[in-house]
């Protein structure tokens, strides 16, 4: 459960006498009045019933008596949405008893998401209703006891027709409403749409991901004796796709550094040099700060400590010290001088307007808040497109980073670190070919290193 807080308390009676107006009335005239404002987060509001708490406080001292009150009504608010979760846990759990297997799929996966609501994030509840989507079409009506291995692989296989079959109404959609206000909007002509996405094994995978969960759940509660989304056959058709490599060759590397370094001195050039010469991520590099380089071992080293999730501005932290993306980089000398003539900029730039940098303040800027993604890959497509280097996606350098390192011989369970992989397993599947092969010869290197050591 999400911790309710108040807001900072408003005082109404400096408003008032703003505005002219007198004090409201009360009992003790010494008294200041002040408004107390909790919101409710998006995913209670529909289990609270509204969108705040207010209430009106009279304190005598500001510093002391309404730190107190505050304290009163977050724990009073907190208490009474203990309470509401609690009991509407129990509700869903009495509904869920009712699950047999007569219930159509569809309804029992719906009632699965539900069940769900309050200990899954927002965005994994949003992902389990898509792939519900997909399921409940084909095979929502069939009675939860007789859904068979076969129905889940016809639910599988209608993925790509109903993504696409769903892509193309919302176009329709799309069209008649920009058809309805006219092809041109303050005298520029709208923009046709782009082509639409069909989704393809990535979601079949998801799908039977999801479906394996929630019928493990009808199992455990012994609605079903088996879970027919574990066949075999199953696990065989719909695999886990492997992310796309696509490195820069060395030579091809090589000149995209040549390239880089002609720019001149801004965040734009210290973002790509991050993604080529640390091999972070670029939502990563966003939220890098002045306070995250530091000397280690008489090495610039690079801290990752969070990220700018994608169509947001704002850094989000790393969670737990055992979290894979926490690490530090060693990086090159030529790329920290880079930094640090930056930050002088940044930080000349920023006081004439007026705004304090410090070491949090965000290098991947020019305002004191990070670039977005989008900003930063219209700059991209142009600078590579005018450098020669048109169908490379940002990611690449990352993959370029890596695939160099271990074709060079650096240890795979060092890049791996570096690269914030949660195993070795998951960077020796994703660049193995790219690993160097010493088996030629290792026969002779072993005797020939023991006779030395004699």
């Amino acid at each position: 459960m999400k911790v309710l807080k108040c807001d900072k308390p408003y005082n109404v009676d400096e408003n008032r006498r703003q505005r002219g107006l007198p004090k409201k009335r009360r009992k003790d005239p010494q008294t200041t009045c002040f408004e107390l404002c909790i919101r409710v987060p998006d995913e209670y509001q529909d289990l609270v019933g509204k969108k705040k708490y207010s209430k009106t406080v009279y304190v005598l001292n500001k510093k002391v008596d309404l730190k107190a009150k505050v304290d009163e009504f977050e724990t009073e608010k907190n208490n009474e949405l203990e309470a509401l979760i609690e009991a509407d846990v129990a509700a869903k759990a009495e509904h869920e008893l009712e699950i047999t297997a007569n219930t159509p799929t569809g309804i029992y996966l719906n009632c699965y998401i539900d069940v769900r609501v309050n200990s899954a994030s927002k965005d994994t509840i949003e992902n389990e209703r898509s792939h519900c989507k997909y399921a409940s079409e084909v095979i929502g009506g069939i009675p939860l006891g007789k859904l068979t291995s076969n129905d889940v692989d016809k639910a599988l296989q209608a993925v790509p027709r109903l993504s696409e079959k769903w892509a193309l109404e919302l176009r329709a959609e799309r069209e008649k409403k920009r058809n309805a206000v006219g092809m041109e909007v303050h005298h520029r002509k709208l923009k046709p749409l782009g082509p639409i996405k069909i989704a393809g094994p990535d979601k079949q995978y998801k799908v039977l991901k999801f479906l394996r969960e929630a019928l493990n759940f009808a199992v455990e509660k012994e609605v079903l004796t088996r879970n027919v989304a574990r066949a075999r056959f199953l696990t065989r058709l719909y695999k886990k796709s492997k992310p796309k490599v696509d490195p820069l060759m060395e030579d091809e590397a090589g000149r995209f550094l040549e390239e880089l370094d002609k720019l001149e001195t801004c965040y734009f050039k210290i973002g790509v040099l991050l993604l080529l010469g640390a091999g972070i991520r670029p939502e990563e590099m966003q939220a890098v700060r002045l306070g995250n380089f530091s000397y280690i071992d008489d090495e610039p080293c690079l801290s990752i400590t969070g990220v700018v999730p994608h169509g947001s501005n704002v850094i989000v932290d790393y969670d737990g010290k055992s979290n894979a993306a926490l690490r530090s980089i060693p990086i090159d000398d030529s790329i920290y001088e880079e930094v640090l003539k930056w930050a002088e900029i940044l930080k000349a730039h920023l006081a004439d307007m007026g705004i304090r940098f410090t070491l949090n303040t965000p290098l991947f800027s020019d305002t004191g808040m990070p670039v977005t993604y989008n900003t930063f890959k219209r700059q991209w497509n142009e600078f590579s497109k005018k450098a020669g280097f048109e169908d490379v996606r940002p990611y690449a350098l990352r993959h370029t980073f890596a695939t160099i390192t271990l074709a060079h011989g650096e240890n795979i369970k060092t890049v791996s670190y570096l690269m914030g992989h949660e195993s070795t397993a998951y960077t020796t599947d994703s660049y193995a070919a790219w690993v160097p092969n010493t088996r030629t010869g290792i026969g002779r290197r072993y005797i020939k290193t023991l006779r030395k050591a004699a």
